[in-house]
């Protein structure tokens, strides 16, 4: 199992008893805590509380819902909670509260493991991506209870304490270059790229009543034909498993190549640029492969259509947006050590 150790501190200038109830009823969460999908009774527990136990349904940016059960072990008004969870994730979440002045304090303590296989698969890769989603929760949150209290939030700030060191820079380019221009991540952001593309170019084609399963099958001859050569071009009378296997390798190959460049600029984009760049690189790509290319292997020619054009534009947009969870950044939040120390923001 994968594992995680999360600190989040809030400052929030309101009365510690308004913060602690409002943290405290989370049946109420789904109200105003962004990404807190449901929160549902499942027992009550003692008079005090204790051993109450409520289902939690969460969603972050990340395309993926998070549920678990949490049982609380221990309940001090104005001074702790703190419970045990099971499912998807499990471990310990300890909520701390103090004051200075007219600030409230609250710190969230967050020891878990997570119990999903594809999670534990990717944890060596992804890890910094699942933490980034952990963060824009707690940031989300922090914000919005400070909305529903009508006061501000003074700070808020994240940290890995599994971390084994801060990085010897703040500046958060340098940071993440590691991270971009890791060679696995990068094929992650092609395959994840060139996926999204393919979905976005067979919804078009079903929607244009375009005959998908033969599109699909041709244009997978025009690919392994770079390859195979033209020889595979003629349709054959039964499935050829190798032309597939060959034109899915190619795709997603050059899906990788094409990766490269985001991966590398992205975070230097204005947030208001990023998806716009995205669609241009994309149309920009859509250029080389159907009419550069085609002075190579001029057999492309045929798939030159406002479809393939669309599903380009959708190839260039999904390689940054692969990319825009490492990239967003909230002046309010805070995150060290292996992500942004001094000015991110993020979620899990």
């Amino acid at each position: 199992m994968a594992e995680y150790h999360l600190l989040t501190t809030w400052r929030i200038k309101a009365p510690l008893t308004q913060v602690f109830d409002a943290i405290h009823d989370s049946l109420r969460w789904p109200e105003w805590w962004p990404g807190a999908e449901k929160v549902e009774p499942i027992t009550d527990g003692d008079p005090n509380g204790i051993n109450n136990i409520r289902r939690y349904s969460w969603q972050g940016t990340l395309p993926y819902p998070v549920v678990f059960d949490v049982r609380a072990t221990c309940i001090k008004k104005h001074e702790a909670i703190e419970g045990r969870a099971e499912g998807d994730l499990e471990g310990i979440g300890r909520w701390r509260f103090s004051c200075e002045g007219q600030v409230s304090v609250v710190r969230f303590d967050w020891h878990v493991r997570s119990t999903k296989w594809w999670m534990n698969l990717l944890a060596p890769i992804a890890r910094s991506i699942f933490i980034s989603n952990h963060v824009r929760l707690m940031a989300q949150g922090g914000e919005s209870l400070a909305a529903l209290l009508q006061s501000s939030l003074i700070h808020q700030k994240s940290i890995d304490l599994m971390a084994k060191s801060d990085p010897p820079t703040s500046d958060r380019l340098l940071r993440l270059r590691s991270a971009r221009i890791n060679p696995l991540m990068i094929f992650l952001s092609g395959l994840f790229a060139g996926t999204i593309a393919t979905i976005a170019q067979l919804a078009l084609w079903w929607l244009n009543e375009v005959p998908v399963l033969a599109t699909l099958l041709r244009d997978a001859r025009l690919t392994a034909a770079i390859v195979m050569g033209p020889g595979v071009l003629v349709p054959p009378s039964t499935a050829q498993w190798d032309t597939l296997i060959v034109a899915t390798l190619v795709h997603f190959g050059l899906s990788a190549i094409y990766a490269v460049a985001p991966a590398l600029l992205a975070c230097r984009l204005k947030a208001h640029l990023t998806l716009p760049v995205g669609a241009l690189y994309g149309l920009a790509i859509y250029a080389v492969n159907l009419h550069g290319f085609t002075s190579f292997f001029p057999w492309f020619a045929v798939s030159r259509d406002w479809v393939t054009m669309v599903a380009h534009a959708v190839f260039g947009i999904s390689l940054v947006g692969f990319w825009l969870p490492f990239c967003w950044q909230n002046p309010n939040a805070g995150i060290s050590h292996r992500l942004l120390k001094s000015h991110p923001r993020p979620p899990f």
